[in-house]
């Protein structure tokens, strides 16, 4: 093939590429199936700039394709830049639509609250059944850590003790999320383990001396840490059972794309849980009205239900 020939029929494809490197260089959305058809391009524009020499191309020509080659690598694998108003639109509507949509979380909704109601709900009528749970050592414990005049707190203990609340909630939540590599079944074990745990130790305090201090304690965050662990356990279950059941895919592919799947859902549980901290270390210790606080709780459970329920939609 003459070096002319190879020219006239590869410029049509250069051209198309250099249109396409205007647009992207641009800010233009780039699409799955944008990015897939440049992909191919680039690749053919790196092929012709290596044979390009073989060819004896002009130096207009070599120049050219060593332009768009250089482009093409800064389109294909630099990071765009995220805007305040991207950032916004991702929690404000990409998070929300992704848990609202995913059938794993629905799953862990059902697994944890579910067993969560009812073993507080047989706790708090039988304190056999609490201390067959929990043993009767533990119900004691929590009583007395519950039951009485708590110090008053300075600035300092608030933010000391938002960090520890912080560390606390999220190791429960990485350690649900991390059980999901042994085949999903780990997270489920834990979401459950903890909402019949948590469930009888609520359900048995709420029937016991230390009833108004449990309640002023975990009135205003409760929903917020209960529904991250639920989220953690159906973000570790998608990726387990990618583990097992990859389909058509490879095992590390299926794992890669459930991970990527799996974010919007560990945003928002991770988003939860830094909510939940904060409230648990500033309100909790408050000296004020318990009406004030269960306020504040059910007014941080409509809020979450309608942002997970209303968010992201047309």
């Amino acid at each position: 093939m003459s070096p002319a020939r190879f020219v006239s029929q590869r410029s049509a494809s250069w051209d198309e590429l250099e249109g396409m490197l205007v647009l992207f260089e641009g800010k233009a959305v780039r699409s799955r199936t944008a990015l897939l058809k440049f992909a191919r391009l680039y690749r053919s524009a790196c092929t012709d700039l290596s044979v390009a020499a073989a060819f004896r191309l002009s130096r207009g020509h070599q120049a050219r394709l060593e332009d768009l080659v250089s482009r093409g690598h800064t389109v294909l694998y630099s990071v765009p830049r995220r805007s305040i108003k991207d950032i916004g639109h991702y929690i404000l509507s990409v998070a929300p639509a992704a848990v609202r949509a995913d059938i794993h979380v629905k799953i862990c909704l059902l697994l944890f609250f579910v067993p969560f109601f009812l073993c507080g709900t047989m706790a708090y009528n039988s304190r056999a059944f609490a201390a067959a749970v929990a043993g009767e050592a533990v119900l004691e414990s929590y009583q007395d850590m519950h039951n009485g005049q708590r110090e008053p707190l300075k600035l300092g203990d608030f933010v000391g003790a938002t960090g520890f609340y912080i560390a606390n909630n999220v190791g429960i939540d990485l350690i649900t999320f991390g059980l999901g590599a042994l085949g999903g079944v780990g997270s489920l074990f834990f979401c459950l383990y903890n909402a019949v745990y948590l469930g009888t130790i609520i359900g048995f305090l709420l029937n016991s001396p230390a009833r108004d201090n449990i309640l002023s304690w975990a009135a205003g965050h409760a929903a917020f840490e209960l529904t991250a662990v639920a989220l953690s356990a159906a973000a570790g279950m998608r990726i387990g059972f990618a583990l097992l059941a990859p389909g058509a895919r490879t095992r590390m592919l299926a794992i890669r794309e459930e991970a990527l799947s799996s974010m919007p859902v560990m945003f928002s549980a991770a988003l939860l849980t830094f909510l939940a901290a904060f409230l648990e270390a500033f309100l909790g210790p408050l000296e004020v009205n318990l009406t004030v606080k269960l306020g504040v709780g059910m007014s941080a459970l409509l809020a979450m239900c309608a942002y997970f329920l209303l968010g992201g939609r047309k």
